[in-house]
């Protein structure tokens, strides 16, 4: 089985500071279509080949509307790359190139729109009392190491999006329906969504929601195309 290496860098606002990419220098771009900014794509790459090639950085080009990940690590060029992106609202998205040196060193994120399914949620928060809270809905990407060609491979999640926590512990998400998405049936199923309290005054994160047994997978929220019309949480 193709072996890859260690993955999981996020790509977000402000990145890097080699902005000035030497045309010569080993990367791929993935050119990012408007209206949507490289800044609000999220990235999980690995590069395969000699075992030497780790992670290596990557440097976001807004204003040539692109994404630049370096594909060689102290001159040891990767073989092969592969990637999952999202963007809040859109699609998720794959790239798999399997032989960099045929010359495929390029590929487009365009947002496809994916459908919303609204989830509200209470929960006792009462001993965050005079806090600012908000909930963070993050997508954890169990189909990773399936993907990446590395079983029992875990990645940092997507951010999905956020809402206010009320005083009574009320909430509301307009969560993606990840369910209609065209990688559901043949992969991206083996997904779930964590649910973290936040203080959004200083981002500290303060607890996790667990959802009843039957709406959960271990201590994660199960991907549904439609949720109750109220889920009552546990703080943990």
């Amino acid at each position: 089985m193709r072996k890859y290496a260690l993955l999981s860098f996020f790509l977000a606002l402000p990145v890097l500071v080699a902005a000035q990419a030497d045309p010569n220098q080993d990367v791929f771009a993935i050119t990012v279509a408007a209206p949507t900014s490289p800044r609000d794509v999220q990235v999980r790459y690995a590069l395969s080949g000699n075992p030497s090639v780790q992670q290596a950085s990557s440097v976001a080009r807004p204003e040539d509307n692109r994404i630049l990940v370096e594909t060689s690590v102290a001159g040891k060029p990767a073989k092969g790359f592969r990637a999952i992106l999202f963007a809040p609202g859109c699609q998720l998205s794959t790239i798999s190139v399997d032989d960099l040196s045929a010359g495929t060193r390029q590929a487009q994120f365009e947002c496809q729109k994916l459908s919303t399914t609204p989830l509200h949620g209470k929960a006792d928060v009462s001993r965050f009392s005079g806090k600012q809270l908000q909930v963070e809905a993050l997508y954890v990407c169990r189909w990773a190491g399936q993907f990446f060609g590395v079983p029992g491979l875990a990645i940092s999640p997507f951010s999905v999006t956020s809402a206010k926590v009320g005083e009574d512990g009320a909430f509301a998400l307009d969560l993606p329906n990840f369910a209609a998405d065209p990688l559901w049936n043949n992969l991206s199923h083996n997904a779930t969504l964590t649910l973290v309290l936040v203080d959004s005054a200083n981002g500290e994160r303060l607890a996790h929601f667990t959802a009843p047994h039957d709406l959960s997978r271990g201590s994660s929220l199960k991907i549904a195309a439609s949720y109750p019309a109220e889920i009552e949480f546990t703080v943990r």
